[in-house]
């Protein structure tokens, strides 16, 4: 596309500034600023949750003369105590970073060449509104995408993209959790939670909580690996922090984890090791699994992952004695090819067969204000409302046609699959799509096949990013838009229930440096210059928290004080006894609500289409013949080439959203991929070289970890790295880029994006 701003408008406009690719500064960063800006104010401690990765973990910020010093846990929350990774420790280090975005910027040359001028907020709202009414008035407001990471940011651009009247919304569920929850919904109704304190035995699929941190989650698995009364099995291709950490550890082929399920599954059948009497009162479909995993045997998984059949044996033995205090862990995206539906619906009906629902060292459901207020038959913790509960979701067709008819007829119009962006945009079908609105989001590094989302977003008219670096995405943008840390705003209250209710909020350490300004308020002035902010009914996030709390003033103001409240309501389990009765000393009331047993198990609730836990989906099937009952199906990753490339999370970053902040990339700057002495003999490389990986897709240079911690046939990088944006002084040009490999074939079923894949090895 041409320039957005003509060189007459640039000069025009006498209060901006220009901003050449390569300068050392630009004038919209931090670093621009005289240092004064941010010296002074109060000494003080602030509660509040992190944002460094999608786990926002409770933290307390130290906040010395105006700056924040320091950051560590939240000690009012239990399961945090005053821990932090390194990712949340270092917030302070973005938040102070002078390549930081502190000024909006349109763009004044070719997309892409770096070449912008600072503007107002004014001036950016007023260009902004001004392109959206153009398009709006030719192609109706459902050529507009909006996007962006779950949580609060995510829930006000959907908001706003409804009151707009677009329904191309999308998250980043496509390209992480959608798996799990979708597999969830078709066999439970709804999400589950581990309990891995109680656990005696945990099965773990290469769900490195030691890397990918969940601070609370993963002191719980840290203490269980660590006890001798648990024991921890890991499969996992690559020897991770995780599986250094567990009793037994197997190198199991990438995409085969199905494979090992089944065999289990055939197992506990064959023999009737199961808990018969919860599959009966509580499930649908057993006979459809016993047919369908009939030949499944441990021998029939050795040929297909590699692990002996005495090993599933053994496994399935000891996964059996330890129940119900067992778990089977489905992971987050650990094993992603086109078997990824079936391997987590595999593992969910396993953890089904053991009956661990709603018992200690098992599974269980949150529990939420409303469900404990019910059970006591009494208030006992406040409920919260959503004070944009009224805007309902468009329902014109999207562009990926979620929730239609077809390949994502189990994706909720709500999050959307990033991966039908590219050819919908280039194709102009099911209608042109000219506009897309971003906050928090990079789609030219966590998105498959950069390459040709790149090609898309060279034809859109209007693209406007909002974030606190000059990324690649936003190095294509018509309009930048500076954001307000996580440090620097105040939110709404987030319910954070485990086995009793509890919220947390997010609470301003600091004011915004330079006035940057939160998504909320970018889109209600884009709201008032469209005429759509009757739409909304608060003003400020006071006013969006006091209606979100019912006027609970009490509740408001220990959110602010601490960040975190839970209510004293003892841990419940629906089918312990110990917690039940816990529960009913502390509220009598309860005891109404007691089954023959003295258990609440009556109180389980399954929001599937029979009422039950579904072993087998009569829904799933009719849409996907062969996929409603876990099966053999898509275990061939590579696709014909020698290797198979897998990436994952380390403990220092997050996707590609650090790999630019100080601290971090001072720890860690580069991705080298993990290669077998024994593939590093053949294909006559060695440490430290260079290599090229290739495949259909694309190819990308890499640098050589030769480790024995990979399995011959697999390769390993971190992801987030390759970066292209020139104002990533510290990131640009290092590392190697996995998306660049990938392809846009989506899973079966859930439409995961598929991130193992083949590819060759040839030297640099």
């Amino acid at each position: 596309m041409s320039s957005t701003y003509s060189r007459r408008d640039f000069l025009k406009t006498t209060s901006c500034t220009a901003i050449i690719a390569g300068s050392s500064c630009m004038a919209a960063k931090l670093g621009s600023l005289d240092n004064n800006i941010i010296n002074g104010g109060a000494t003080k401690s602030v509660n509040t949750y992190c944002e460094m990765c999608s786990s926002r973990c409770q933290i307390e910020c130290k906040v010395v003369d105006g700056k924040v010093s320091f950051i560590e846990g939240n000690k009012h929350s239990k399961g945090m105590s005053t821990s932090v990774c390194a990712r949340g420790a270092s917030g302070h280090s973005q938040l102070y970073d002078n390549q930081r975005l502190v000024k909006p910027m349109i763009r004044v040359g070719e997309r892409g060449e770096d070449k912008w001028m600072v503007v107002s907020y004014e001036k950016a709202y007023d260009f902004i509104a001004e392109k959206l009414k153009k398009i709006t008035d030719e192609y109706g407001a459902k050529a507009t995408l909006f996007s962006s990471k779950t949580g609060e940011n995510f829930n006000h651009i959907a908001t706003f993209a409804n009151i707009f009247g677009s329904p191309n919304i999308f998250s980043h569920v496509s390209t992480c959790p959608i798996t799990y929850d979708i597999a969830f919904e078709h066999t439970y109704g709804g999400k589950l939670k581990r309990d891995f304190s109680k656990a005696k035995y945990i099965l773990n699929f290469g769900h490195n909580l030691f890397e990918g941190i969940a601070v609370s989650k993963t002191k719980k698995l840290a203490h269980a690996a660590n006890s001798e009364k648990t024991k921890l099995v890991v499969l996992d291709p690559r020897f991770s922090v995780v599986a250094s950490k567990a009793d037994e550890w197997y190198p199991v082929k990438p995409g085969t984890d199905l494979a090992f399920v089944l065999s289990l599954i055939h197992i506990w059948l064959r023999d009737g090791k199961y808990d018969k009497e919860f599959v009966e009162k509580y499930t649908v479909g057993i006979e459809k699994l016993i047919e369908s995993t009939k030949d499944t045997t441990p021998k029939w998984q050795e040929q297909i992952t590699g692990i002996k059949a005495q090993v599933a044996e053994k496994v399935a033995n000891e996964i059996y004695a330890a129940a119900p205090k067992c778990i089977i862990d489905w992971g987050h995206k650990t094993t992603t090819g086109a078997s990824e539906y079936q391997r987590t619906r595999a593992i969910l009906v396993a953890n089904v067969l053991m009956g661990n629902l709603e018992k200690a060292g098992g599974l269980f459901f949150g529990k939420k204000a409303k469900s404990v207020n019910k059970i006591a038959n009494m208030d006992i913790a406040p409920v919260i409302t959503n004070p944009d509960g009224h805007i309902k979701y468009v329902q014109e067709e999207r562009i990926d046609h979620a929730t239609q008819k077809g390949a994502n007829v189990f994706v909720s119009r709500k999050m959307g699959v990033l991966m039908d962006i590219p050819d919908a945009i280039l194709s102009q079908k099911p209608y042109p799509v000219k506009a897309w609105i971003m906050t928090r989001t990079n789609p030219l590094i966590t998105v498959a096949n950069s390459q040709k989302m790149k090609k898309a977003m060279e034809k859109l008219d209007l693209i406007v990013v909002n974030d606190i670096y000059m990324s690649e995405t936003a190095m294509m943008a018509d309009v930048v838009l500076p954001e307000a840390t996580y440090l620097e705003r105040d939110e709404g209250i987030a319910d954070v229930s485990s086995m009793a209710p509890a919220y947390m909020m997010r609470n301003k350490v600091v004011d915004p440096i330079n006035k940057t300004q939160t998504i909320s308020e970018i889109l209600r002035a884009l709201a008032k210059r469209l005429d759509l902010d009757s739409n909304y009914k608060w003003q400020t996030v006071t006013n969006f928290r006091v209606q979100q709390a019912k006027g609970n003033s009490e509740l408001l103001e220990k959110l602010v004080k601490d960040g975190y409240v839970s209510f004293g309501v003892p841990s419940l389990l629906y089918r312990e006894k110990s917690y039940v009765d816990n529960f009913v000393k502390k509220y009598p009331s309860a005891a109404s609500n007691l089954d023959e047993e003295g258990l609440f198990a009556n109180m389980l609730k399954f929001k599937t289409p029979s009422g039950k836990i579904e072993i087998f989906s009569e829904e799933v099937e009719e849409n996907f013949p062969g996929y409603g009952v876990p099966a053999k199906h898509d275990t061939d990753v590579a696709k014909g080439y020698p290797y198979i490339i897998t990436s994952g999370k380390t403990a220092l970053h997050t996707n590609g959203h650090t790999q630019n902040i100080p601290f971090l990339n001072m720890l860690m700057s580069d991705n080298p991929v993990w290669v077998n002495p024994l593939t590093a003999k053949k294909e006559n490389i060695k440490n430290g070289d260079l290599i090229y990986l290739e495949n259909n897709i694309g190819k990308e240079k890499a640098t050589v970890f030769v480790t024995e911690a990979i399995r011959p046939d697999t390769l390993f990088i971190y992801m987030g790295f390759g970066r292209e944006s020139v104002e990533l002084k510290r990131a640009n040009g290092k590392g190697t880029s996995q998306s660049k490999l990938l392809s846009l074939d989506k899973g079966p079923v859930c439409s995961t994006m598929i991130t193992n894949i083949g590819v060759k090895i040839t030297k640099a």
